[in-house]
């Protein structure tokens, strides 16, 4: 008998050690999980705002210092001026056979007439004035360029021109024959022709006879004859 609960006693001894090292390994595993659990967040939480605070130092700056530096200096400004001042048409004048002339970069202006021109009885209106080996189309015949001509009889109206400006011819009491070359007139001024002789053939292109015709009557002429060519 006293083998018997000796026995007993060893086995009841060793089970008490064994459910203790049981309830050591129990109270072990959640340890080492909660352990592994926060060390995941604790590393992804050092990696992910390093990575987002390198990214948003080193990209965001470049672009607005690019846009800022290339957008603020314009040149436009300071060219448009300069452009415009040389462009800007300079008349000068020079005179071409008893016949005064304005002329700029594109065209020329009949804008007069000395007075040994004055004493001629014929005079030719040129398509172009040529000066330093350049060529200008004479356009118009300026306000009273031919104003007081008393002896004037002929006149020959070059093809450029587009104007007779206001009393051009006036008080040319003997003209009687203006005959023009081109077709480009558009404008002739009041009393372009008052006062010249009664009766003054204006002689043109048989295309332009009927526009002419109208444009030549606000210049005032006396019992005027349209005869086409």
């Amino acid at each position: 008998m006293k083998k018997i609960k000796s026995i007993l006693t060893a086995g009841s001894i060793a089970g008490v050690i064994l459910a203790v090292m049981a309830v050591v390994n129990l109270t072990n595993m959640p340890q080492n999980s909660m352990a592994a659990v926060t060390a995941t967040p604790a590393a992804s939480a050092t990696v992910t705002p390093r990575t987002t605070a390198v990214a948003s130092s080193s990209a965001s700056p470049n672009p607005s210092a690019t846009v800022s530096a290339s957008a603020t200096p314009t040149a436009s400004p300071t060219e448009e001026p300069a452009m415009s001042v040389m462009n800007a048409p300079v008349e000068q004048k020079i005179t071409k056979k008893g016949l005064i002339y304005e002329y700029t970069a594109t065209y020329a202006h009949l804008i007069g007439c000395t007075n040994s021109a004055k004493q001629k009885k014929s005079i030719h209106i040129p398509a172009k004035i040529c000066v330093q080996d350049i060529y200008y189309d004479v356009t118009m015949i300026d306000y009273e360029a031919f104003k007081g001509c008393k002896k004037l009889k002929n006149v020959t109206v070059g093809r450029y021109v587009k104007q007779i400006r206001y009393g051009a011819f006036m008080g040319d009491s003997k003209l009687k024959r203006v005959t023009f070359q081109g077709k480009k007139l558009k404008n002739v001024g009041d009393d372009a022709f008052y006062r010249t002789s009664s009766g003054i053939r204006f002689v043109m292109p048989k295309a332009v006879k009927t526009k002419y015709q109208t444009l030549l009557k606000d210049g005032n002429p006396r019992r005027a004859v349209y005869q086409a060519k």
